[in-house]
Parts: C-alpha cells; structure tokens; sequence
C-alpha cells in the first residue's frame, strides 16, 4: 500500500524515470562508468533511488520498478563470486549486498537463488573485526580498505542486517540465520550507534541529530 503521506512524492519520483525506467544514468565518459553505473551519483543514481522508494513504502507491485531492479540486478552480480560488485576496489561491499536483498524482497523480485548465494559469501567472508585488521591483498579482499580496514565497516553490517530482516521467512536458511546473529552482535557491541572504545562516542557525528 502506498502511503499517503508519500503519494505526490512518489509520482514526481517516478516520472523522472529515463525511457529504461531507471535514474541519473552515467554518461559513457564518466570516470566511474561502467562499474559503478546505477550506483553513483551517490543518493541519486538508480539503486538510490529505489531505495528511498522502497523506504517511503511503494507499492511494491508498481509496475514501472519492475524493469530498473532487473537492469541494477542484471548489471552488479558478479556470476564468478555469486555477489553484487562494483570493482576490486570495494570487494566485496557488504552495503551493496545488504541493499539488494533488501530491494529483492520489498519489491517481491525473483532473485531469491541470487540473494541466497550473497548469504552464503557473506556468511563465510564477513568480517566483524573491532580494530587492528590488516588487509590482505587477495581474494576475497582485495586490499579493500574501505570496507575492511583496521574496523569492520559498520554502516556494511548494518546494511547486511537490514537486508536480511526483510528475507522471507520462509527461506531462511542456516547461513541466514548465522549471518543475521553475527550483524547483531557487532551491532550490539556498538550499542547501536556507539564506539566500542569510547562508549561515550557517536560512530558518527551525524547520529545525534537524528529523532
């Protein structure tokens, strides 16, 4: 059900959709094209986009979304690996991950043997280290010092456990439910929002301006 609060905005979204259905595609000479087609402008860009779409509470069964999550799905799974993936650089991103699940399953897409593949990666290769990681220039890591520097990205487990709150029921699989516990203790040693270092601290600045 589309809320109400949201309807006018969610049209205006919508029609600002280019003639393939999807947002702020990048030109051929951008310097992040192709690998990051779809994903930057950061906030903008179609996955961004279906996100807040999806957080607004769409109608999941909007016709016009149908073809934008095929294309972003089509374009970041990596068949060599079994995950999503934007380059070495970043691999492999937990957000990425977390957020096409997520998607997948608001937007009851059928993607279910690809997410469960993701599941599986992660739960083997996710790291949820608190400090003093070094990162290793191989597989699967890749020297990736973004998302596994000294500290485990946590904004990438919290996008992991989002997505997997959303994962029906119903598939839920063993890798699943270990996943979905080991976000949840990281996340609860930070107490939600906080350094586990300096308890005292915000993980980020932004955080206490939030509701």
């Amino acid at each position: 059900m589309i809320s109400k609060e949201y309807d006018s905005l969610i049209s205006k979204i919508i029609k600002k959709q280019d003639e393939n259905g999807c947002w702020n595609v990048l030109d051929e000479n951008h310097k992040y094209y192709p690998e990051c087609n779809y994903y930057v402008p950061s906030y903008k860009s179609t996955l961004w986009t279906l996100i807040l779409l999806a957080d607004m509470k769409c109608d999941p069964q909007l016709p016009q979304l149908k073809k934008p999550l095929e294309i972003i799905t089509n374009h970041f799974f990596d068949e060599n690996y079994g995950i999503y993936a934007i380059g070495k650089s970043h691999f492999p991103i937990p957000c990425l991950n977390g957020n096409m699940i997520y998607l997948h399953s608001y937007f009851n897409g059928n993607y279910m043997d690809k997410d469960l593949r993701v599941i599986e990666f992660f739960n083997k290769y996710q790291r949820f280290d608190d400090g003093n990681f070094k990162t290793p220039k191989d597989f699967p890591y890749f020297r990736n010092k973004s998302c596994y520097g000294g500290h485990s990205c946590f904004w990438g487990v919290v996008k992991l456990f989002k997505g997997l709150a959303f994962f029906p029921n119903e598939l839920i699989t063993k890798e699943a439910e270990e996943l979905k516990n080991k976000c949840i203790d990281f996340i609860l040693l930070h107490q939600v929002c906080f350094s586990s270092s300096q308890p005292e601290r915000f993980l980020h600045p932004g955080i206490k301006k939030l509701s």
